[in-house]
């Protein structure tokens, strides 16, 4: 029994953490932070909800500005907030726009 469960330990691969969200601050040197918004429905009462956690990411290139869309994934911790690492920009933020609205 305890040999079984020692192989099943082994055989198990790691499941890799990856969001998309969005860059709401780019002021931090090579630190960006990041919303994610999830959206479910509440159990209780059926109502769709919108959920937003905001993430420090470390984005080593410094390439990524205010809007921009982008992909992260769960790392060794870099700082003592910093777990997330920038992977790919998805969408770049439009040149006019070079803030990001604050929610709620």
């Amino acid at each position: 029994m305890e040999n079984q469960n020692n192989q099943e330990m082994k055989t198990r691969k790691k499941v890799e953490t990856i969001l998309t969200g969005e860059v709401f601050s780019a002021k931090g040197d090579k630190t960006i932070s990041v919303y994610v918004e999830r959206i479910f429905q509440h159990n209780t009462y059926k109502k769709i909800v919108r959920k937003k956690v905001k993430y420090l990411v470390h984005d080593e290139k410094n390439e990524c500005k205010p809007g921009d869309k982008v992909k992260i994934r769960l790392v060794r911790p870099i700082s003592k907030r910093k777990r997330w690492l920038v992977m790919d920009i998805l969408q770049k933020a439009l040149a006019k726009e070079t803030s990001v609205e604050v929610p709620k």
